[in-house]
């Protein structure tokens, strides 16, 4: 199967969405080099062996002429000398050298979290069954990123070896004439050799890293690519589905509706085009308020509106002018502008009048 295409067939030719790319980042899956940090570790140790040295180098030459002297060769030798002489070899070197291993792993891990942009995802250390799966393994085995492993190794070895065989042969020279120097002149030789040789290699690698780093990071891009069906599917999650939101827009609009037909009861009047609009007024006697539009529509509703009103005697008035005002500039529930208050206050007094002088003794509710 082609590393392009689903499990489905379905070739992968969309960029990833937002969320596909969180998700990936949340499940540990970002582009990331371990020889980038490999390489920058081993750099950070022997840059910092470079400053450890002399006080290295004199710890190993009191080895060294410990060893040499034999000095122990005329005494008995036990196990709890042994243990002595051993555990004070390891209380000299260790501090030195677990301050390289600490620098080294500080610089890795260093690059990985830059190169992760400091993410921190346990995912990946949770056991997965399918990890076990003999056929997925066969898969793994002759996968493309197993492919590229090996070329780097190969490249590796290619690069590693004819620097240190020249290189070896560059320093042999001294090698053979360390055999009468003292053994103060070894240690530094040795060193100076093993760096020459280090940053002869280091930067090749340092290169090869980085188009590690670059090839992981279009690997990771081309495989969370997706099919147009899986940005559909992923559309149609975030947003709905189409045809349900519809649905759910039309009986939103149905219940509104609905309640809008029942406050139609509780209006004072209905104002009339009188054929294509109808808008109910409701006035509460309170300080501060104004007449409010509880209903209003066009068309088949303002019908459904005059007919409520007729049937529960409320007063339904053709006023064309303020009919249309006021489906033009009040939305139901809202209280009318103050420019229509005149207008209004007119239309109120007049079916107060018609209603005996008592304009809410007749109002009933929705309830009733």
């Amino acid at each position: 199967m082609a590393a392009s295409e689903s499990e489905s067939g379905a070739e992968k030719s969309e960029e990833p969405t937002a969320k596909r790319l969180s998700e990936a980042r949340r499940e540990g899956q970002v582009a990331k080099s371990t020889d980038l940090s490999q390489v920058m570790g081993l750099a950070a140790a022997f840059t910092a062996l470079w400053f450890i040295a002399p006080w290295l180098w004199n710890d190993l030459e009191t080895v060294f002429r410990g060893g040499l002297s034999g000095k122990h060769s005329g005494g008995e030798l036990s196990i709890q000398k042994l243990r002595h002489e051993f555990m004070g070899l390891i209380l000299l070197l260790l501090p030195k050298i677990l301050l390289l291993f600490l620098i080294a792993a500080g610089a890795g891990a260093g690059t990985l979290a830059f190169q992760t942009k400091f993410l921190w995802s346990n995912k990946l250390l949770k056991p997965k069954f399918s990890n076990i799966n003999p056929i997925k393994g066969l898969k793994r085995l002759f996968s493309m990123q197993n492919f590229v492993n090996l070329l780097k190794s190969i490249f590796k070895l290619i690069i590693i070896c004819p620097i240190a065989y020249f290189a070896f042969f560059d320093i042999f020279p001294g090698f053979l004439a360390l055999m009468h120097a003292p053994i103060s002149q070894f240690l530094p030789y040795t060193g100076e050799a093993a760096s020459v040789i280090f940053w002869r290699i280091v930067p090749l690698l340092f290169v090869l890293a980085l188009a590690d780093y670059a090839y992981q990071k279009w690997n990771t891009h081309r495989t969370l690519k997706m099919t147009k069906d899986e940005v559909k599917d992923e559309r149609k999650a975030l947003e709905g589905d189409e045809k349900t939101k519809m649905q759910i827009r039309q009986k939103a609009l149905q219940r509104a509706r609905e309640r809008m037909m029942q406050d139609v009861q509780t209006a004072d009047v209905v104002v009339t085009n009188p054929t294509h609009i109808a808008v109910a007024l409701k006035y509460d006697i309170a300080p501060g308020s104004a007449p409010t539009v509880v209903a209003k529509g066009r068309g088949y509703v303002a019908e459904r509106i005059k007919k409520l009103a007729r049937e529960n005697k409320v007063p339904v008035l053709e006023r064309k002018a303020l009919a249309r005002a006021l489906f033009k500039a009040v939305e139901v529930g809202q209280s009318i502008p103050y420019e229509l208050y005149t207008a209004v206050a007119e239309l109120l007094a007049y079916v107060y009048k018609l209603r005996g002088n008592n304009p809410f003794g007749k109002r009933r509710t929705a309830a009733s």
